[in-house]
């Protein structure tokens, strides 16, 4: 139970373009262990899609991996040839993307698309396949699975687009599931049945998920632990407790003042100044340190190092350093 399914060690996914190089993920560590369940949150523009393509080993150029290692059950991904990453991608690994409407074929139904998935990972009869697809949309809460299997994506509300695609991504009993923004572009009710279905999935497969999202409500509905990435870098890493109850880095707390919470009271939410700096050209040294209000001399100048001021509780942020002293 304890062991890592999922180690990303110093991993760097650059974009070569004509105005620079940017740097989307630079330096990114991470761990998920076999049936737990990370959050990665962060604004938009911090790297956290690039992150899950990176580990679907789907970067296309101008971006590259330019370093790091992607350990996957004792083997790194970024040494697997194309033809090995096929297999491993919805098979062992599989991608809840955000918008269901655009990664679902218009021209082919949907039964048809989960049924190719199963083809191609699981040696399945093929008088079989129908049936299957028929019981894993059934599992996701699609009402008359034996018929809906037949219709095409446009035929699906945008919930049940999103229930398939869940579907497609379990359909080969995969050991880690990656769901970029599952929730983002639906309703507030079917949001919540969404989560739910997850949380009952996680339950039956016992699959390991990493969940990306910038909403600290969702991420707290399903995540054993959460790491928050600002401008391509981690930095905070710790359990539920230690990210709601203790939050360390200023761009942590800062997201958590900005939204409502039940257990907290407060007449105004908290807006973050200014925005995500473009990656071609970061600030030096801390890169939140343009927009933070405990902002001191040497975070301009020297990059923080993610360090464990807590058992299991990481942040990269020089508040917790001895030789630190703020210059107010």
């Amino acid at each position: 139970m304890n062991e890592s399914l999922l180690s990303i060690n110093n991993l760097k996914t650059y974009f070569y373009t004509e105005e620079g190089v940017v740097k989307a993920v630079d330096n990114v560590n991470l761990k998920i262990k076999k049936e737990e369940v990370l959050g990665l949150v962060g604004e938009s523009g911090c790297g956290k899609s690039t992150t899950a393509i990176s580990i679907m080993r789907l970067i296309r150029a101008p971006g590259k991996i330019a370093g790091g290692e992607i350990w996957f059950d004792g083997e790194d991904l970024l040494k697997k040839s194309e033809g090995k990453m096929r297999k491993i991608r919805g098979g062992k690994i599989s991608m809840i993307f955000q918008n269901p409407m655009s990664s679902l074929n218009p021209v082919f139904t949907v039964g048809g698309q989960i049924a190719e998935a199963i083809k191609l990972h699981q040696n399945v009869q093929k008088r079989e396949i129908k049936e299957k697809v028929a019981e894993i949309l059934d599992k996701v809460g699609i009402p008359d699975p034996s018929e809906r299997l037949e219709d095409y994506p446009h035929e699906y509300s945008g919930g049940m687009a999103q229930r398939a695609m869940i579907a497609m991504a379990l359909s080969c009993n995969p050991e880690l599931l990656v769901a970029d923004e599952p929730t983002t572009n639906l309703d507030v009710t079917i949001q919540a049945q969404i989560l739910e279905l997850m949380k009952a999935l996680r339950k039956d497969f016992g699959a390991s998920i990493l969940l990306i999202g910038h909403d600290l409500g969702v991420i707290s509905e399903l995540c054993d632990k959460i790491a928050v990435m600002y401008a391509g870098k981690i930095v905070e890493n710790s359990d539920l407790t230690g990210i709601f109850k203790k939050p360390k880095h200023p761009y942590t707390q800062a997201l958590l003042e900005s939204i409502p919470r039940l257990d907290v009271e407060t007449e105004r939410l908290r807006i973050i100044p200014g925005t995500v700096p473009r990656l071609i050209n970061p600030p030096s040294g801390c890169r939140f340190h343009p927009r933070c209000e405990h902002a001191m001399k040497i975070c301009s100048e020297q990059e923080p190092l993610l360090t464990e001021i807590e058992k299991e509780h990481t942040v990269a942020c020089h508040l917790y350093t001895s030789n630190s002293k703020p210059s107010h």
